[in-house]
């Protein structure tokens, strides 16, 4: 097979499940019936049905890496099953040329009570492997999974990333000539890691077609040609791995940004509980949140309702973002008595760290000496937020500067979700907040020439 030759097709490829074990079931009896007598039950839903996959189709030629990527339950893990010959599609077709080597779940294929030497030697059965080659390649196997006098250890003993390392050497250093992995080698640590993406790339370089399935998306980047993103088992995007990095990441900021606000209506009840022990009387003190315990609180001297994120031009309510799009914040804010000094103060969480931005009214050089008692309208126009795409949350707080007591505040006041860029390719860990606008420049030291042009 050369590295022109496809060696992996799928057209079409759908596969349904019942949502409960007694659906499945007796589906499953009723289609074994049908297609004993011709007949097939494959085109439509019926009551209790959903589609994992839904009509994907791809080609994979020799030589090359295809990413797929997700989030949960969006399909990925029932398509490469379907590949591997696990289940059967309930329409379409998969064509696959040369031997398959699968690592899809640590330790599948396993006999628990036997040794890792003898679950060699099954698995290489398997995968069509004599046992002289076998015999050629065990110390290789062993060397590279690192497992050393505990190869003849039954398996059952084996920790998580032993199964993991055992099954990437058995399925790696058999010579596939298709190789399809799921998200198993994040159990391993980064030193064999590194291991396993060297071996990978050597694969790809020998002419091995290659399906990885992966949540991370340097892992996706850096070994793919091209992707696969699905949702609902469809494949909505095909294409290069920046695209199908940019749907992934907006689709988990979607769903970050939907997750917080379902826990803040979930924790409602506790919220107004807060609110009525404010109005009893209670003092500040007592109802700072603990670590986000509950959202809003405050002396009671001041009220703030409708906190709105709005496009800055046509100052419509607005959720998501583009990539360094100013925003604009709107929101209603009472006084029951005159103020002093007055901070008005907004923070910004991400999805791992909280307060990582800070805008309040003293830090722009404004300072409101006394406001009087009354109802306000608050406006705040973020001029370039440099926020990296990701989902994001905002805090507000009004207090006085000299006064280290919140007259209100209100956590998770306002959510958004900053999309890619299209110009950009901004792939990260979700470490990374904020996106560093830089120059960049290579000059050769010998001839002084520029490689390329400064990228802005």
């Amino acid at each position: 097979m050369t590295s022109k030759d496809w060696a992996i097709r799928a057209e079409g490829v759908s596969k349904k499940f019942g949502l409960t074990l007694r659906q499945s079931m007796n589906y499953g009896l009723r289609d074994i019936g049908a297609r004993l007598l011709g007949r097939s039950n494959s085109e439509t839903l019926r009551e209790g049905e959903f589609w994992a996959v839904n009509d994907a189709s791809f080609e994979v030629r020799g030589g090359q890496a295809l990413g797929i990527m997700g989030v949960n339950g969006s399909g990925k893990t029932t398509l490469l099953r379907i590949l591997n010959g696990v289940y059967a599609p309930d329409r379409g077709m998969v064509q696959m040329k040369g031997r398959v080597g699968a690592l899809i779940a640590a330790g599948a294929g396993f006999a628990p009570m036997l040794t890792g030497r003898e679950n060699v030697y099954v698995n290489g059965a398997l995968l069509g492997l004599s046992t002289r080659e076998i015999d050629g390649l065990m110390d290789e196997i062993v060397a590279f999974a690192e497992l050393g006098q505990f190869i003849d250890l039954p398996v059952k003993n084996y920790s998580s990333g032993m199964y993991v390392r055992l099954g990437f050497a058995i399925a790696a250093l058999s010579r596939p000539d298709v190789l399809l992995m799921d998200e198993v080698l994040a159990v391993g640590d980064m030193n064999f890691q590194k291991k396993c993406y060297d071996h990978i790339l050597r694969l790809k370089r020998d002419g091995a077609a290659i399906i990885l399935v992966s949540h991370s998306p340097g892992a996706i980047w850096s070994v793919c040609d091209r992707g696969l993103f699905m949702d609902k088992g469809k494949v909505l995007v095909e294409g290069p791995v920046e695209d199908v990095i940019r749907a992934y990441d907006d689709q988990n900021s979607r769903n970050a940004k939907t997750s917080a606000a379902q826990f803040e209506i979930a924790a409602g009840t506790h919220a107004g509980k807060i609110e009525s022990d404010n109005e009893a009387g209670t003092s500040a003190e007592e109802v700072i949140p603990n670590s986000y315990g509950h959202n809003k609180g405050g002396t009671g001297d001041a009220i703030c309702t409708d906190v709105v994120l709005r496009d800055v031009g046509t100052e419509q309510p607005k959720e998501e973002f583009g990539f360094g799009e100013p925003i604009l914040i709107t929101a209603d804010v009472e006084l029951k008595e005159a103020q002093e000094d007055l901070l008005i103060r907004f923070t910004v969480d991400a999805v791992h760290y909280r307060f990582i931005v800070t805008v309040d009214n003293y830090e722009q050089g404004l300072e409101w000496k006394r406001v009087e008692a009354g109802r306000y309208s608050l406006r705040v126009v973020m001029k370039d937020p440099n926020f990296r795409p990701g989902a994001y949350t905002f805090n507000m707080g009004i207090s006085r500067k000299t006064v280290g007591v919140h007259l209100f505040y209100w956590f998770g006041a306002a959510r958004m979700v900053v999309l890619h860029p299209s110009d950009k390719f901004l792939y990260s860990d979700n470490n990374a907040i904020m996106f560093i606008n830089s120059d960049f420049a290579l000059e050769a030291v010998a001839s002084g020439s520029i490689v390329g042009a400064p990228v802005a």
